[in-house]
Formats: structure tokens, C-alpha cells, sequence
């Protein structure tokens, strides 16, 4: 016949932990608090990623007035949307690296696709034929995200994957491609809808592939 089990006797009874898996622990423990690693600021990392944008966005904008291939009326004239690019880079590198920033996020994602839909509704009609194929802006804009994509996804491995807040990052490193784009192409809205924004939604899969894809450092929310 089987004996009993007394349930209250199993539930107050101590876990039994091997020594050695205990000592394991310990040490692992011992280990990480010996690196000594600093804690930065996800305000910090958020600023690398609009610095690194800015700093790209007013470098292109340097060379093309050294250039000659960029007035300072016609610099003038663009201005609203440059800012309103520079604000959206800013608010969406500000909703990726959010702890608790689940609405700025959705907002920024909003304020991405109104100013992407800006772009494109007041791109005027070409005042010249294209010297360049199409897919040159394309190509452009990618190569020029690739620095600040680099920076986003470093700082992205200090938190726990969200599709959403890689979604962030990207749009606030696509927009130095459209910033680029505002200022060294001219053809019309079908253009800037085809190629510009197209090379924006790569950069957003880019983001989100490759953040899923490293292991983060950090499983903080």
C-alpha cells in the first residue's frame, strides 16, 4: 500500500541545490561584476544615433555648397522639410532606445510615415531631365545610412529585441538618405515615392533583420 504524500511537509521543504552548481553560479556571478563594464545611458545612445545622422546630413549639405552643386537660396527654400527630417530622426532614435517609450514609438512611426508622404507630395515637377539612372538615388541614400546603421544597431544589442523598436531605428537612419535626397535630386514625386522611399523601407528591414539576428548584451526591456 502506498505511503501518503503530506503536501505540506514537500511544500516547506528547502530546494536542494548541488555545491557545485551553486559554486558555477558564483562564479559566473564573480565573473560579470569583475568586467567593471560602464552603464550608459539609453539618453546617451539615443543622442549617438541622432548625432550620427546630423552629422552626416550636414556633411552632404558642406560638400555640395563647397560644391557649387547646392545654392544657399535653394538650401533656404528646402528647409521646412530638412527640419521636418531632422525632427524625425530625432523623435524616432528617441522612441527606439525608450525603455518605456511603447506610445513614442507608435508615434514616431506616425510622424515617419506623414513626413515620408510630405516628401512626396511636394516634390515639384523636374525643371530638367535626369543626368543619373533612377536607381543612383537609391543606392545613394543606402550607402549613406550605413554609418548611422551601424551605430543604431550597436546601441539596439543593449535591450531586448522589439520589431518596434528596431522599426524605430531604422526610419531615424533613413531619414539621412531623404535628407540627401531633398538636397541632390530634382526629378518629381513618382521619383521620390519609387526610389527614395524605397530605399528608406530597406533600411527599416535592414534594422530589423540584423537587430533580431545579434545577441543582445542586455535583456532590459
Amino acid at each position: 500500500m502506498k505511503t501518503p504524500i503530506d503536501i505540506d511537509a514537500l511544500l516547506n521543504e528547502e530546494p536542494r541545490v548541488e555545491a557545485s552548481a551553486l559554486s558555477r553560479a558564483l562564479e559566473s556571478a564573480r565573473g560579470e561584476l569583475a568586467l567593471n563594464q560602464p552603464v550608459r545611458r539609453w539618453r546617451t545612445q539615443a543622442a549617438w544615433v541622432m548625432a550620427s545622422c546630423c552629422t552626416l546630413a550636414l556633411l552632404v549639405v558642406a560638400i555640395l555648397l563647397v560644391g557649387g552643386a547646392l545654392s544657399g537660396p535653394a538650401l533656404l527654400q528646402r528647409a521646412p522639410l530638412l527640419l521636418l527630417l531632422l525632427t524625425t530622426s530625432g523623435v524616432c532614435a528617441w522612441g527606439a532606445l525608450s525603455p518605456r517609450g511603447r506610445g513614442l514609438r507608435r508615434a514616431a512611426v506616425g510622424l515617419a510615415v506623414a513626413c515620408a508622404a510630405t516628401l512626396v507630395l511636394a516634390r515639384a515637377s523636374p525643371t530638367s531631365p535626369a543626368s543619373l539612372p533612377a536607381w543612383v538615388c537609391t543606392a545613394s541614400h543606402l550607402a549613406v545610412d550605413l554609418v548611422p546603421l551601424i551605430v543604431a544597431l550597436v546601441v539596439l544589442r543593449g535591450a531586448a529585441f522589439q520589431p518596434l523598436r528596431a522599426l524605430c531605428a531604422g526610419l531615424s537612419v533613413g531619414t539621412t538618405g531623404a535628407f540627401v535626397g531633398e538636397l541632390a535630386c530634382e526629378q518629381d514625386w513618382r521619383h521620390v515615392a519609387g526610389y527614395h522611399l524605397l530605399a528608406w523601407a530597406l533600411i527599416c528591414a535592414a534594422a530589423i533583420v540584423l537587430s533580431r539576428s545579434l545577441k543582445p548584451r542586455s535583456y532590459a526591456p
